[in-house]
């Protein structure tokens, strides 16, 4: 199965950023996979990314697809090619990056704003665009986006609230990115099983 494909069956990707990922890991993925989310992300902004990346793949049920986010170079895929990382996220274009990634087998999914970002992305071989900030830009930012580009597949990630995924489905993404608004200092949103269950 195709990346694009596992997210927009997953239409949740959970973005694990957190100070004690660490030591959190192995229990946000328990909590996560209760909740019906298919799709984990964990971020490379923390020393021990890596090691809970490799935690991850190796406890991660077969029917979820694990990956890493927040990466910026070359050197970083070749990182979450050797832990086993299914997917790439990064906050920018940088077709050398999305070239390596695709030369290790690990599908990049590139942060893009803009129409030039979106040609860049997709020139350079990337399917699935990560849409950052997609909070500020907002859902009509999105169906203006899908005029022009109605086959590509974007991730709207960036300041979106748990209850606000359905608006963004509605609107055309293939799946949304939650980060700060999913996974709480308290555990998962309680409300999140209920928004995965409405959209897939």
């Amino acid at each position: 199965m195709t990346l694009r494909a596992s997210l927009e069956r997953a239409r949740v990707l959970a973005i694990l950023r957190r100070a004690d990922i660490g030591e959190v890991v192995l229990d946000l993925l328990e909590q996560l996979h209760a909740a019906g989310v298919r799709a984990v992300e964990v971020t490379l902004d923390r020393p021990e990314a890596l090691d809970a990346l490799r935690r991850l793949v190796e406890h991660a049920p077969p029917d979820t697809i694990v990956g890493a986010g927040t990466v910026l170079t070359t050197d970083q895929v070749e990182a979450v090619a050797d832990a086993g990382g299914s997917f790439v996220v990064c906050p920018h274009v940088d077709p050398r990056v999305i070239e390596r990634g695709l030369a290790r087998g690990v599908p990049v999914v590139p942060g893009v704003s803009t129409a030039t970002e979106i040609v860049t992305a997709r020139t350079a071989g990337a399917e699935v665009l990560k849409l950052f900030p997609a909070g500020p830009l907002g859902v009509a930012y999105l169906r203006a986006l899908l005029g022009p580009f109605r086959d590509a597949g974007f991730v709207p990630t960036g300041g979106i609230a748990v209850d606000e995924v359905p608006a963004w489905i509605e609107a055309g993404a293939i799946c949304v990115g939650l980060g700060g608004a999913l996974v709480r200092s308290d555990g998962v949103d309680p409300k999140l099983r209920e928004v995965v269950r409405r959209v897939t």
